[in-house]
């Protein structure tokens, strides 16, 4: 079948994010079908980078076989709500315009965030008669709301509204974690029965392959160290000040350092904020394009999952949690959502207390102090990621609920 898939943060692992979209395309595409990707120019993606420049509103690449759409539509986490906002809207009006434009096409599907990628999927459910499948990857506007990004209330009735209208529209939900389709499926009532869970997942292959980094280390001071690693977005939903209170507890211990990668609007106060408080061992580095980060990851001895104490986070799956797993890394968790049980319950990690210092410092400390009890999780993390994350086994699970959706 032909797919358009939007995806308006869309890039490949030679970007600083996630790479779901550009796996499962490729993964798509070499099983058969034929993907057509529109997407935007996200800032820490690589799509905006990769070629000539772009010209005009849309340029058409091929991008390692993908045929791929580039709307002139800029975004970063660091703009201003207003102009995070327009982009958008922009990207949502163009994408409609360009899926029109879009010959021979069998079904559309578009991943949210942002929830407005769900606009052009239900234009062309209605006007097109084209399947529509939705991917959810954050309830709206719930989480929105309870982390702080949006506080206007029409806005929030407009989002409510919106995504109503999504979900009725569409074909098939996909959602990313089993906590969060059961939840949503608790809010649609009878259209909840479209909901089906494909999680997040992670590139095993990029991560098996990865040599060690050993070079990294050198050129940090990093060799012999218990290496605690964050990659991910610098942003209050993180949690990173309690990391650093953590540190601060450690910071005497020679042998452990912190490697906090990455960027967002509370990087420069958290960097800050370690110089005041003179912790020495937490290094920041800045975003590392994906196919490095597989190499460097697997030289750390532990990945931080951290997240700030919302009623939201019991759902989150993301990113940098499946990766640790598929480069071998035990995961600490400061939540009881769906991340807490699979280190639990399959003893790749530990979990503590959100809010709680202390005790994140004593666990980091105990597995520094144990390291045949750290590897003995790094490996039952690995295995985890092979039987359950890995995306080019959950395709299979993706290309049904397409099939599905064209079907009925």
């Amino acid at each position: 079948m032909h797919i358009i898939y939007i995806h308006q943060h869309f890039s490949t692992t030679r970007g600083t994010t996630g790479t779901r979209s550009y796996d499962f395309a490729r993964l798509l595409q070499a099983r058969g079908h034929k993907v057509t990707v529109v997407c935007g120019v996200y800032g820490p993606s690589d799509i905006g980078r990769l070629g000539d420049p772009l010209k005009g509103f849309v340029t058409r690449r091929t991008i390692d076989g993908l045929d791929v759409r580039i709307l002139s539509v800029r975004y970063d986490n660091k703009q201003s709500i207003a102009a995070q906002v327009l982009s958008f809207l922009l990207f949502m009006a163009g994408s409609t315009v360009e899926m029109f434009r879009i010959r021979g096409a069998d079904i559309v599907f578009a991943t949210s965030t942002p929830l407005t990628v769900g606009f052009p999927g239900t234009v062309a459910r209605y006007l097109r008669g084209l399947p529509f499948v939705f991917e959810v990857r954050d309830i709206w506007p719930e989480w929105a709301v309870e982390a702080g990004a949006i506080r206007n209330p029409l806005i929030i009735w407009a989002a409510k509204v919106a995504a109503r209208a999504f979900y009725r529209a569409a074909d098939r939900i996909i959602v990313i974690s089993h906590r969060m389709g059961e939840r949503l499926q608790e809010q649609l009532g009878p259209v909840g029965r479209k909901v089906r869970v494909v999680p997040l997942g992670t590139d095993v292959a990029l991560f098996g392959s990865a040599a060690p980094d050993t070079a990294w280390r050198r050129e940090h001071g990093l060799e012999g160290k218990f290496v605690v690693v964050y990659a991910g977005a610098h942003s209050r939903l993180h949690a990173l000040g309690w990391v650093l209170k953590a540190a601060a507890i450690l910071k005497e211990d020679a042998d452990i350092r912190f490697a906090l990668i990455g960027d967002g609007v509370l990087k420069a106060a958290l960097v800050e904020e370690a110089r005041r408080e003179g912790l020495g061992n937490v290094l920041f580095f800045d975003p590392i394009p994906k196919n490095r980060l597989a190499g460097i990851l697997r030289t750390c001895n532990l990945g931080l999952m951290t997240v700030e104490n919302l009623s939201i986070v019991d759902m989150a799956l993301p990113n940098k949690f499946l990766d640790y797993l598929a480069a071998g890394l035990p995961v600490l968790v400061n939540f009881n959502g769906e991340a807490g049980w699979i280190c639990e319950q399959e003893g790749c990690g530990v979990v503590v207390p959100p809010q709680d210092p202390a005790a994140m410092a004593e666990a980091v400390r105990r597995l520094a102090r144990d390291p045949a009890r750290a590897k003995r999780m790094g490996e039952r993390a690995r295995d985890v990621a092979v039987r359950r994350f890995d995306r080019a086994r959950l395709v299979e699970d993706f290309e049904r609920v397409l099939e599905e959706a064209r079907h009925g």
